[in-house]
């Protein structure tokens, strides 16, 4: 009996491990995972399977080399073991290895050529890596690398004259975790002749073997040839092209599909000359796809299913995943106002200007997909040129896993193309929720996804003004393993609003120069199906080439362990990371994460550029990078009147002509280069920074920013310190976040995001002067502060004391809206000077709000229609110790407050419930009878938090019966 054989057939029986040990020492062999032969086996004959005749020695990474299986557990025949598969194809001859491995077989001399498939088992997913190496006495023959990605690799081998045969395996430099190595199909022939080993056919980085058209051009490359050998190349029996093999044995191949080509599947055949001059064909499978216009209707409210017809449509999603593959160009639709559950998994294959559509038909509102708990409620897989446009898509559950709402994937090794997402509304997606706990899942768990395995990629993808929200793991992910050898390209992701999902906004995997522009990303990690645990970040590449993020907001994100940042460069960038003419605003993280070079854990090349974006209440940067990569920081708007700055980043840096407003914090000055920045509110220049500025920046309204890209309070006043201070900057992009001009301007550029003139002076309307964010909500209670140990009121509390968000409230004869803006937001005006314009009719000014610490009134001027002002004395109580007055009243009295201990991130401890009352009141200001007033100039103050007047709404009302 083989001793291989007998041992396994020996591990199989029911006998003692001791009873087995002896076997195999009597047959010759030490115990596994190494073994010798006691006497060297005879070389084989004819042609024959290395797993069915004996080796001369083996060693072998984790446990025993295996016959036919692959590597297993540490036992013999072990329960552990599979088939062996690489690449999808499964082989039912071979060995199964694991790094370090070799293998010796004896060839006497006698053997011609040795053939194999090597390549990682696919039990090991998208893991490991390995050295395949063939030696023949001693000197290495052939010698390949091999990822759990890859597909297999083809080995033939000259044995002539050969003694030993030495068959390798050898771990990379990261180990040998995952390391199992396959010798499929591997065969010792010893026979008079070669045998032909098979050519190698693929589609070339252009070509879509899977939606050939028919009069159309595509190409090809054949691998394997002898050099310099001609290969011809045919299509259902006729030659369609020939080519004459290069000098390693490649040959690309260009032909035209036959322009009365039918449509199906189909096989190209490639027929020429392998090693040792031995005549061999190669095959790949094809499509060839037909163009139509045809329309398929779903009414899934029908009572009875139809043929797919406007008159009698398809009723579910099952009749329209069993109709089979629709062709380019053809269109189904979903009747507006219908609901359809099930996951829809359409087949079939577009091609360029002929996609295939979902999309919707009639008046109403979106169709509804409903996925029903399915790993996404639209999955369309290997295919090109597909637009899903104007749906309602849903994926609820009550378990949660890896799921998606629409999900494209491309898992194999083709490149597709043509995928569009538009115009869909994306939520309730029941996805996983905790990176910590599974980060595989909770990574491909998001509204929208195009996914890549493997050596796939995707030219061309599209995701455009879609709503997504309420979706666990984020909003709209592009993504892939580290492993992919292809970028993904023409990637544009825009407009689209992106709020309340468990994670990231928008991640971008594996694409060469993505553009990622005017998308927002709002209350993330919050909603139906908030994160849980992990981290995450608002909008960021990965495994990228020359990313480019820009006019984007991201706000109010909730905290996570480090990250929860507007903004983060991530792993494995190549070339430049752009991130420009962005806004931010109260994210738990801060504005910035340097992941660039795997978050500190090794050096990078590449360079960040972050110039002309607006931080409001969004002063950190974190994480850290090494290396000749570079950190460009210029014309950045930093406006944080609650939160002092944390520079919690290391790494090379160039830091000019950007605006600091906070209470406090500093700038790191290792490795770091400072000029001509302006701070102010009590933060501090580096040491050694010149040409800095430290006076007031005269902005029109800092702090007053919203939900979107306007944010008019951020130009400069005329007069501002900040006009002409900074220094010239190359290459700077040529605008300002406001569409100003900068390259070639005569004079020196602005410190700040704003590079127009100086704007004059002028009363503005309370909105648009908003600068503190008050009340914060359950979701997010680190966002805001009235006090400097960051106290806000709570939304919750509030409400259960009758002043709810949106609603009508009333004193002294006034009637307005409680809190208007999105909670989150700045709801606040902090006295500071400020002139509002005012409107409405009636003898009550009402002022709401409250104060903090020991200034409760000030001086203000109200201004009248007719020309004339009256100074007054506003007065607020405080809004913990406060009370009424004559001319002040408890608009409401919530029971508690929340207080955050530190100024970002921060686990659940950092967030405390004050059980004690917070108030806000109302007074009152008389306006004399026939006048009308147009604005109110506000005391003097410090617009930051810190003691002072706070303001929430200005009304004017009470107005007598008959004067109206």
């Amino acid at each position: 009996m083989h001793p291989q054989t007998l041992a396994r057939s020996l591990a199989a029986t029911t006998a003692s491990a001791a009873l087995i040990a002896a076997t195999l020492v009597a047959a010759g062999f030490a115990a596994s995972p190494a073994a010798t032969a006691a006497e060297l086996p005879p070389p084989p004959t004819g042609v024959v399977y290395a797993s069915d005749v004996p080796w001369s020695s083996m060693t072998n990474g984790w446990g025993p080399a295996e016959l036919d299986m692959s590597n297993g557990g540490q036992a013999l025949a072990d329960a552990n073991r599979a088939p062996l598969t690489i690449g999808g194809t499964v082989y039912a001859k071979g060995l199964g290895t694991h790094a370090a491995s070799s293998i010796t077989y004896n060839l006497g001399g006698q053997c011609r050529q040795f053939l194999a498939q090597v390549g990682v088992d696919d039990t090991q997913g998208d893991r490991g890596r390995v050295d395949f190496r063939v030696l023949v006495d001693g000197v290495e023959r052939f010698a390949g690398e091999r990822k759990g990605t890859d597909g297999a690799l083809p080995v033939n081998v000259d044995l002539r004259g050969g003694t030993t045969l030495q068959m390798k395996v050898e771990a990379g430099p990261e180990g040998n975790g995952n390391d199992h190595a396959d010798w499929a199909d591997a065969k010792i022939n010893c026979s008079d002749a070669f045998l032909a080993a098979p050519l190698r056919i693929e589609g070339s980085a252009g070509t879509n073997l899977n939606s050939l058209v028919p009069g159309t051009p595509a190409t090809v490359v054949v691998r394997d040839l002898q050099p310099l050998s001609p290969v011809s190349l045919s299509l259902r029996g006729e030659n369609v092209a020939d080519a004459v093999a290069d000098a390693t044995g490649v040959a690309t191949i260009t032909f035209v599909v036959p322009a009365g080509a039918a449509g199906g599947t189909t096989e190209l055949v490639a027929t020429g000359t392998g090693p040792f001059d031995v005549a061999t064909t190669g095959r790949i499978g094809a499509l060839i796809v037909q163009i139509s216009d045809a329309k398929f209707y779903v009414d899934c409210s029908a009572a009875t299913p139809g043929d797919g017809s406007q008159a009698s449509p398809f009723n579910s999603i099952a009749q329209v995943n069993g109709y089979g593959a629709f062709n380019a160009g053809e269109s189904v639709l979903f009747r507006a106002g219908t609901d359809c559950t099930g996951a829809l998994t359409p087949a079939g294959t577009g091609v360029a200007d002929h996609p295939i559509t979902l999309s919707a038909y009639g008046d109403g509102a979106k169709p509804t997909i409903n996925g029903n708990g399915a790993v996404a409620a639209i999955q369309i897989t290997n295919a090109s040129h597909w637009t899903v446009s104007g749906l309602r898509v849903v994926n609820p559950s009550d378990t949660p896993v890896r799921r998606v709402g629409i999900l494209f994937e491309n898992s194999g090794t083709a490149q597709t193309a043509g995928i569009v997402v538009t115009g869909n509304h994306v939520e309730d997606v029941a996805g996983w929720r905790n990176k910590a706990t599974n980060g595989a899942g909770f990574a491909q768990s998001a509204g929208i996804m195009v996914r890549t395995w493997g050596k796939g990629s995707v030219d061309g993808i599209t995701i455009t003004d879609n709503e997504v929200n309420d979706t666990a793991g984020g909003g709209v992910k592009i993504s892939a393993p580290d492993t992919t050898e292809r970028y993904n390209t023409k990637v544009y992701v825009a407009r689209n609003k992106i709020h309340d999902v468990g994670g990231d906004a928008i991640v971008i995997h594996n694409s060469d120069a993505p553009l990622i522009e005017y998308n927002s990303g709002l209350n993330l990690g919050q909603g139906a199906h908030p994160y849980e645990g992990g981290n995450f970040a608002g909008m960021w590449p990965y495994n990228s080439k020359n990313p480019v993020f820009q006019f984007n907001v991201v706000g109010n994100s909730s905290t996570s362990v480090y990250d929860s940042t507007a903004w983060d460069c991530d792993m494995k960038i190549v070339g430049t990371c752009l991130f420009q003419y962005n806004y931010s605003y109260g994210n738990a993280g801060g504005f910035y994460l340097n992941c660039v070079s795997n978050c500190g854990g090794g050096s990078t090349a590449a360079n960040v550029v972050l110039r002309y974006n607006i931080a409001q209440d969004d002063c950190r940067l974190g994480g850290s990078s090494s290396g000749t990569g570079k950190h460009y920081i210029y014309n950045n708007t930093f406006y944080c009147p609650s939160r002092v700055f944390l520079d919690d980043m290391t790494g090379p840096r160039e830091v000019r002509n950007n605006l600091f407003v906070a209470p406090g914090g500093g700038l790191k000055t290792v490795s770091a280069v400072y000029a001509n920045n302006a701070y102010f509110g009590g933060i501090l220049p580096p040491v050694g920074e010149t040409g800095s500025v430290l006076d007031d920046p005269r902005l029109v309204a800092g702090g007053s920013g919203q939900t979107s890209l306007s944010v008019p309070g951020y130009r400069l006043l005329s007069g501002s310190p900040l006009l002409g201070a900074g220094v010239r900057i190359n290459d700077d992009g040529g605008r300002d976040f406001f569409g100003n001009p900068t390259s070639g301007a005569a004079s020196l550029p602005n410190i700040g995001a704003y590079q127009g003139p100086g704007v004059a002076p002028a009363a503005l309307p309370f909105g648009s002067l908003v600068n503190q964010t008050s009340v914060a909500n359950a979701a997010n209670p680190r966002n805001g502060a009235v006090t400097a140990d960051r106290r806000t009121f709570s939304e919750e509390a509030l409400a259960e004391a009758g002043l709810g968000s949106g609603e009508r409230y009333s004193a002294f004869g006034v009637s307005s809206v409680w809190h208007p803006t999105a909670v989150g937001t700045p709801d606040t005006l902090k006295a500071a000077g400020q002139e509002v314009l005012v409107s409405g009719k009636g003898r009550t000014l009402l002022v709401t709000g409250f104060s903090t610490g020991n200034v409760s009134s000030g001086v203000a001027t109200v201004h009248f229609t007719n020309g004339q002002k009256r100074d007054v004395v506003l007065s607020l109580p405080n809004c913990l110790s406060g009370v009424p007055s004559d001319t002040s009243v408890v608009v409401a009295s919530s029971a508690y407050h929340q207080r955050h201990t530190q100024a970002y991130i921060g686990g659940p401890s950092t967030v405390v419930r004050v059980d004690e009352p917070a108030r806000v009141f109302a007074t009152k200001i008389d306006i004399p009878p026939a006048f009308e007033v147009s604005s109110v100039t506000l005391p003097q103050g410090s617009a930051l938090v810190d003691e002072g007047l706070n303001i929430m709404d200005i009304a004017v009302g009470n107005l007598p019966v008959g004067l109206g």
